[in-house]
């Protein structure tokens, strides 16, 4: 079993794109074996040909509309009653890669702009429509899969939340879902963990489907955050807690000073990661192997 994943029709061999084209990327490349993939093009789909006319968001009163300049025609209620119908289709999906830039599909990076001049950038249409009505759902495009830690992110939920449909069949799951995922949860808030914690711990025998219908509307709350700098610190150093003893004085001066570059901007998390992994592994600390922020996804 695989996490199912919304990708962009042209991200995986796809010609959908306005000039006919694919994109071969390496990084999407090396993900897709990872999940069970729903190809999506939402122009195509509304029944633009390819290739077609470009078509390009305006800033048009307080609004954004898709309209392809050559024609004049604003395509923005066709893509919006698309994106409406896909969704109420999908059954069961755990994260969406979409298009960089386009005017569609792009994730925060689609150029938009105002009485003919550029004025920012902003979510393409579908995209915009995703993360509305889908808001602890990851979404990402391929072009914020270069960065390092964003992938991290990314991946993490995505198997997070892949792994939370077999965690909800009953309490013991439930509870071992909610052990392995603490370290994660936390880097995420604080706040809405121990919310987590105070439902499992309440539980009465007989009301599991009262404990995780809470304990899902608070777990979809937390997904909708990202990762904190501060509290994937708070994280760090909890963990490093349980192996601090068995290193050297000057092992303990260096992984400090590696959380201090982390928290300066000058190391990436990803990296520490690999060290408290490494840690772990070197002193066969199996509560900490267990944990799914050392190896929240498999190996890419």
């Amino acid at each position: 079993m695989k996490p199912t994943v919304v990708i962009s029709a042209c991200l995986d061999g796809f010609a959908y794109r306005y000039d006919g084209a694919t994109v071969n990327d390496e990084i999407i490349n090396r993900l897709k074996s990872l999940f069970n993939l729903i190809h999506v093009c939402p122009e195509f789909e509304i029944g633009l040909g390819v290739p077609r006319k470009t078509i390009k968001l305006h800033k048009i009163g307080n609004q954004v509309r898709a309209i392809q300049d050559e024609t004049g025609v604003d395509l923005t209620s066709e893509l919006e009653g698309f994106a409406h119908s896909f969704l109420e289709k999908l059954s069961e999906v755990h994260g969406f890669i979409l298009k960089a830039k386009s005017p569609s599909c792009g994730v925060g990076s689609t150029k938009v702009y105002k009485d003919g001049n550029l004025y920012g950038k902003t979510y393409g249409v579908f995209a915009r429509y995703v993360k509305e009505n889908l808001p602890y759902i990851p979404l990402i495009d391929e072009g914020k899969l270069r960065d390092k830690e964003l992938m991290w992110e990314f991946l993490a939920k995505v198997f997070t939340l892949f792994r939370f449909e077999s965690a909800k069949s009953d309490i013991n799951s439930l509870s071992n879902f909610h052990s392995r995922h603490k370290y994660l949860f936390m880097g995420i808030s604080q706040k809405h963990l121990k919310e987590l914690d105070k439902i499992i711990a309440e539980h009465k025998p007989g009301k599991f489907d009262e404990a995780v219908k809470k304990y899902e509307m608070t777990f979809k709350d937390l997904m909708r955050h990202g990762f904190k700098k501060t509290n994937l610190v708070n994280s760090i150093v909890h963990i490093f807690g349980h192996i601090s003893e068995n290193l050297t004085r000057k092992e303990k001066s260096y992984f400090l000073d590696l959380v201090d570059k982390f928290r300066a901007g000058k190391v990436d998390f990803v990296n520490l990661v690999e060290v408290l992994r490494v840690y772990a592994t070197r002193f066969e600390n199996d509560y900490l192997l267990h944990q799914y922020f050392l190896a929240p996804f498999p190996e890419i």
